[in-house]
């Protein structure tokens, strides 16, 4: 299945996705931010060559900060519940329910996944650090980037998983530097 299928295949729970993403006031974590992250899975999914349930990696993308909607400290465990509690309601299959949950409740930086879908939505979250629409989103609401600033040189060397991780981390670091020197 190719993601345009998948999407369309689960269209109405990415669309409460989207819903709850538009609505959030975290410019670091807002709909940029999931956009981004969804992009840093499908390119991820596309250079791996392991077996990956792609279709949680695509749903969790989505739902994996849904849970900042309520809460900060905790959302990774709030996003995987309510994204269990929404595929129950929707009549998902337990298998696909259960990768999805555990590909999102441990994608926090200082947590390790234990699924592989799990490491691919985490590696994908923290590329999006470097990410066009966080620094977009943050640049334009005047938002202090000492924080994010600071997380970038760990990225590659403490927290990305895959070697391919690191490799887009190479490749887009450059990019996000242009944008800062744009935006001075």
């Amino acid at each position: 299945m190719n993601y345009k299928e998948i999407e369309n295949k689960n269209e109405e729970i990415i669309l409460k996705a989207k819903k709850y993403m538009n609505s959030i006031t975290d410019h670091e974590h807002d709909i940029n931010h999931m956009n981004d992250v969804v992009y840093y899975t499908k390119e991820l999914l596309d250079v791996l060559k392991i077996e990956i349930d792609k279709e949680a990696c695509i749903i969790s993308a989505y739902w994996h900060d849904v849970g900042r909607t309520k809460l900060r400290e905790g959302h990774e465990k709030l996003s995987a519940k309510m994204l269990k509690d929404e595929m129950i309601e929707e009549g998902y299959d337990n298998i696909l329910i259960d990768k999805c949950y555990k590909a999102i409740e441990k994608h926090k930086w200082n947590m390790m996944p234990e699924t592989i879908e799990g490491l691919v939505v985490r590696d994908a979250d923290k590329l999006a650090w470097l990410g066009k629409g966080r620094w977009k989103s943050c640049l334009e609401n005047n938002q202090r980037l000492d924080d994010l600033v600071k997380l970038l040189p760990k990225l590659k060397s403490e927290i990305l998983y895959f070697e391919e991780s690191k490799e887009i981390y190479d490749r887009d670091i450059i990019n996000l530097v242009k944008i800062l020197y744009e935006n001075k």
